[in-house]
Order: structure tokens, then C-alpha cells, then sequence
């Protein structure tokens, strides 16, 4: 399970001349590690992963010193964005006002300045003044590791969700799982399937003018930038897919989606920002799915040991705990004080844990 590439020479190609080059000086072991580059108008260069951050000099060195570092100014931010648009910021802005870009390679850079809005809707932004670069990385076969929690003995696909806090994985993991089950895995009888990838943000495929970044399957058909109610029933109606891979659920509108393709006979794969199952009750779209026992597979992560970490994977039907890092029993009694097991569903997982 390797990265496809560092990404190095392809994100920095993007930044000001002067930016470029600290951002260069830096070894390419330690940049191959980075998952984020951030720029702020007259504070320093910082670099980040998944642990920690650092400060950058002009020379690449990493430090904890701000003083050491180099300073960013508005007319390093202003080329980088010349940069990133092609010289053409006003064709970028259907997603400057979602405050984001994304770039070839799959890069995604958040934006951040004065929004301009037309009643409580943002239709564009000015005086940008921090940029935040995600470095997109695809891990070949990361998902190997979960794909037999996520398939019946007859390789039919259980409806998943993957419960993940920012940055521990989720979006690089239903990536790699829309892979697999698209182009199939011979050596344990996974036939390839019709896969429809629901990317409302742009993060799964990270498509550039309509075409996906990263390997997401043969069989895989990609709606772009579309919000998951509506390209989740558009993708029934028009591509026939055998699953529906998406993002992020827990907007307006997402259950009822969700209740429709499952009633339709299509699988779904879906991530939610948590850090547990019953952390999610707080959520209405999300609890309503919980309560009426759609999905089947709960697959729950951290960044304990890096990004991607697998903490507990749950049957969503009888709520037994089928796999916890570490072991089931000896973990039980800390979940318990950590106060996991809460409300009526958590109360159902902790007794038929075992």
C-alpha cells in the first residue's frame, strides 16, 4: 500500500516564484509527508500533517520559530491565485464562492477573505487573504484491508457509512473502495460492478474539467460538484449502478435520497463526519437513517496510527461489534468510561457486543 506519487513537483508548481522556492528547499522525504501548504497574507509559510505544523524558511528549513520564518505577503497570495486560475480568476468563480479550487493532480485549495452575499447566499469572494492547500494523495489498495467487512459471502455489497473526524482518511478510503469494487478483485471472487461516485465537493474523483484525477475503477461514473440529494436519483434514473459511492452526508435532503436508491435496489457507500456512531445522533438527517437500521456496516476511523486508521467496524442489524483495533473485550470497559455507548441504539451495540 503505497502513495501513487509524492505530488511534490506538481503542488508547488502552482505557488509565486518566491513561495515555490522555500517550498522546494524543503527534503523530499519530509515534504512527502505534508498534508497541507498554508498561506496567510503578512504571517509565515506553514507546512502540516497529520501530527503537527511547522513554520518554513526561505531556505526549507521546518521550525517551530516564527521568527525564522518565511512571511507570506498579499502579492504572494495574489500570484499563487493568477497561478491556480490560469490568469482567469472570473472563470473560477462558481467555486471561489463555494471557497475552494481545485486543481489538476486533484489538489483541492480552501480560500478564505470577504465574502460578497446576496441575502444569506455567498455569490463570490474578494480581498482573498489565506490559501489552504490540500495535497491529494491516492493510496492504492488502502481499502483492501476493510473490503471483507463491507461484502456478504455471496460479494454483494453491505450499505456502509465510514464515520470519520477531519483528516483521519475517510475521503482517500471510499475512494479506494469505489476502485475496487469497480474493477473487481480477482483473488477473493469480487466480480467488478457498476459503480455511480456522487463527488459534491470534488474531493473523491477530484475531477478537472470533467475528468477524474485519480483512479476510481473502469466501471465508475463520476457526477461532479453535484449536491448528493439530487445526483444520488439522477444516478439511478440515467447510469444503472449497482452501488452509489458519496461524501460528507448530512445535509438537507440526504436521507430521503438515500431511503429512495435503497428502495430502488442500489447499494449506497457513504462517509459522516463523527467521531462515533452515537455522536451522530445529534444529527437529523443522519439520525433517522440510524434509527431505521439502513445501512449495515458502520466503519468507524481515526488517525491513532496515521490516517485511515480503523477503530471498529459494527453491524448495522444486530449492532454487534465485529471488529475493534486492539481487540473487542479489551477495549469494551474504556469505550464504555469514554462514553461511547450512549442512547438507545449505543445501549443495543454494548449489549450484544459479544
Amino acid at each position: 500500500m503505497l502513495y501513487s506519487n509524492s505530488n511534490r513537483g506538481n503542488i508547488t508548481s502552482y505557488f509565486s516564484k518566491e513561495v515555490r522556492n522555500a517550498l522546494e528547499n524543503i527534503k523530499p522525504e519530509k515534504f512527502r509527508c505534508f498534508e497541507e501548504i498554508r498561506l496567510r497574507a503578512g504571517k509565515p509559510l506553514m507546512v502540516q500533517n497529520y501530527m503537527d505544523d511547522w513554520f518554513v524558511s526561505k531556505e526549507g528549513d521546518l521550525t517551530k520559530n516564527a521568527c525564522n520564518a518565511f512571511i507570506a505577503s498579499y502579492e504572494d497570495i495574489l500570484k499563487t491565485l493568477e497561478i491556480m486560475s490560469r490568469n482567469s480568476i472570473y472563470a473560477f468563480q462558481d467555486d471561489i464562492k463555494n471557497g475552494f479550487l481545485t486543481l489538476p493532480g486533484g489538489h483541492r485549495v480552501g480560500l478564505a477573505g470577504k465574502t460578497i452575499t446576496e441575502g444569506r447566499k455567498v455569490v463570490s469572494m474578494k480581498n482573498i487573504s489565506a490559501l489552504n492547500a490540500r495535497i491529494s494523495k491516492e493510496i492504492i489498495g488502502c481499502s483492501l484491508k476493510i473490503i471483507k467487512y463491507i461484502l456478504d459471502s455471496n460479494r454483494e455489497v453491505y450499505n456502509t457509512l465510514i464515520i470519520s473526524p477531519p483528516q483521519c482518511g475517510k475521503t482517500t478510503l471510499v475512494r479506494d473502495i469505489a476502485r475496487v469494487l469497480s474493477n473487481g478483485v480477482r483473488e477473493i471472487g469480487l466480480h467488478g460492478m457498476k459503480v455511480g461516485l456522487v463527488d459534491e465537493r470534488s474531493e473523491i474523483a477530484s475531477c478537472y474539467e470533467g475528468i477524474p484525477q485519480f483512479d476510481v475503477g473502469v466501471r465508475t461514473d463520476v457526477l461532479d460538484a453535484c449536491p448528493k440529494s439530487v445526483g444520488m436519483l439522477m444516478m439511478v434514473r440515467s447510469m444503472s449502478p449497482r452501488v452509489i459511492v458519496t461524501d460528507e452526508i448530512g445535509d438537507r435532503g440526504d436521507s430521503s435520497s438515500i431511503e429512495a436508491i435503497l428502495n430502488a435496489g442500489v447499494k449506497i457507500i457513504a462517509t459522516a463526519h463523527g467521531y462515533n456512531i452515537s455522536g451522530l445522533r445529534s444529527r437529523r438527517e443522519v439520525l433517522s437513517l440510524l434509527e431505521e437500521r439502513l445501512f449495515e456496516r458502520y466503519v468507524v476511523l481515526s488517525n491513532v496510527d496515521g490516517p485511515g486508521t480503523v477503530e471498529e467496524i459494527v453491524d448495522g442489524t444486530s449492532m454487534e461489534l465485529i471488529y475493534k483495533k486492539g481487540g473487542i473485550k479489551k477495549n469494551l470497559q474504556e469505550m464504555r468510561h469514554k462514553g461511547v455507548f450512549q442512547g438507545s441504539i449505543a445501549e443495543e451495540y454494548s449489549k450484544r457486543a459479544f
